[in-house]
């Protein structure tokens, strides 16, 4: 399970960001730190980072996808 705020939620839907990316970031929170880390899981490129306690994802995009 996953609790977001409104806040963090309301975003998740205006950028059309997968749940799977929350649910993958879950996964590696353990690991995470201020430093960005660049990881694969479940079809999706996703890039995440710890900012204090809070685990913030900075970018998600499919495999194959061209990034800007």
């Amino acid at each position: 399970m996953v609790a977001l705020t409104k806040h963090a939620a309301n975003r998740i839907l205006e950028r059309q960001i997968p749940f799977e990316a929350v649910e993958g970031v879950r996964t590696i929170s353990a690991i995470l730190n201020e430093v960005p880390l660049r990881f694969a899981y479940k079809g999706m490129v996703i890039v995440a980072a710890k900012d204090g306690d809070t685990s913030r994802i900075i970018s998600v995009w499919k495999k194959g996808e061209a990034t800007c």
